[in-house]
């Protein structure tokens, strides 16, 4: 997936901005149109869409700011993540004081966190209510759907449970053949090794943690964001190497490449919250490939700085005569 489509995906998700959708499934019927998909989702199965990435800063602020102007300032409160799970920000793209996380412009485009099982649900709600309301009976939407000019559309967005979100990440085709395979993912660009004979600052890694490294031995990036980020493709062997600056440990949305489905930082990144309360599914930066599978949970007590997540959602169709 290109650059641009991948910012797309992202901006998709908000509300006030054209969403890309189109009709598509098995029709469940003769007359039965096939069910559109919902704003910033792809299809997982006939009836089950999910994010094609995670809630953003961006997604957050926008649900923020309705909640202001449309609601109690009680319940705006109530809805703020704890800004105590980051310490303030430098902005990488402005020259200013450093900011709390989810309010820096230059972190617009990367995970919600620090935010309660109970926030997310709320915030699911509040995108059903939306999207039914701005989006499905809007005349962008008739105009681009003339065939359900005689159905009323809603859609519930919510937490996928651990099956579904499980589905979701192995987009029909599991995982890989090698341990850091946890999932198969779309080729964007052939991947570029580093020969150790010419990488001082990996060799240095692998003798700090002693770790066997033939001179021959090539290392690549792994394509998740998660505890270790090289392997070596002869033995297989995952390892971390800190750069030499310090860098923000989470990616944007877009980064790394996409599953099967279209799902992107399904892995890695961070944790995702599940329709099971305290139960999140799919690594984080600080979580081990060593391991990791599409089953494996991770506990959570409450907000992290290591976990957010992504919504799934189901089409409801109803003929208008009904």
């Amino acid at each position: 997936m290109k650059n641009k489509s991948n910012v797309c995906a992202a901006v998709g998700l908000i509300l006030l901005l054209p969403a890309f959708i189109w009709a598509q499934g098995t029709r469940t019927g003769a007359t039965q149109p096939g069910l559109p998909e919902p704003p910033g989702t792809t299809r997982v199965a006939e009836n089950l869409f999910m994010d094609e990435t995670e809630v953003a800063n961006i997604h957050w602020l926008e649900y923020l700011h309705f909640l202001r102007r449309d609601s109690t300032l009680a319940l705006y409160r109530s809805q703020l993540p704890d800004s105590t799970g980051w310490q303030p920000v430098v902005d990488p793209e402005q020259d200013q004081a450093p900011q709390s996380y989810f309010r820096a412009p230059g972190y617009r485009y990367y995970p919600a966190t620090n935010i309660s099982y109970e926030q997310a649900q709320a915030y699911c709600r509040w995108r059903s209510a939306v999207v039914n309301r701005a989006y499905f009976q809007g005349a962008e939407f008739r105009k681009q759907h003339p065939e359900l000019r005689d159905y009323t559309v809603t859609v519930t967005y919510r937490l996928p449970t651990e099956q579904e979100w499980q589905l979701a990440a192995a987009g029909g085709v599991g995982a890989g053949p090698r341990p850091f395979e946890v999932i198969q993912t779309r080729p964007v660009r052939k991947p570029k090794g580093q020969k150790l004979a010419q990488a001082d600052d990996l060799t240095a890694c692998l003798d700090a943690q002693q770790l066997p490294h033939p001179a021959e031995e090539v290392a690549y990036a792994l394509p998740f964001n998660l505890r270790e980020n090289y392997y070596l493709a002869g033995s297989n062997q995952v390892f971390k190497c800190a750069p030499a600056k310090e860098v923000f440990p989470l990616q944007r949305i877009t980064d790394g490449p996409p599953n099967n489905v279209g799902l992107q930082q399904i892995i890695g990144n961070v944790a995702e919250m599940t329709a099971t309360k305290g139960v999140a599914k799919g690594g984080s930066f600080k979580s081990s490939v060593v391991g990791l599978t599409l089953e494996t949970r991770q506990a959570y007590p409450g907000p992290q700085s290591w976990l957010g997540f992504r919504c799934v959602a189901s089409v409801h169709m109803r003929k208008k005569s009904e």
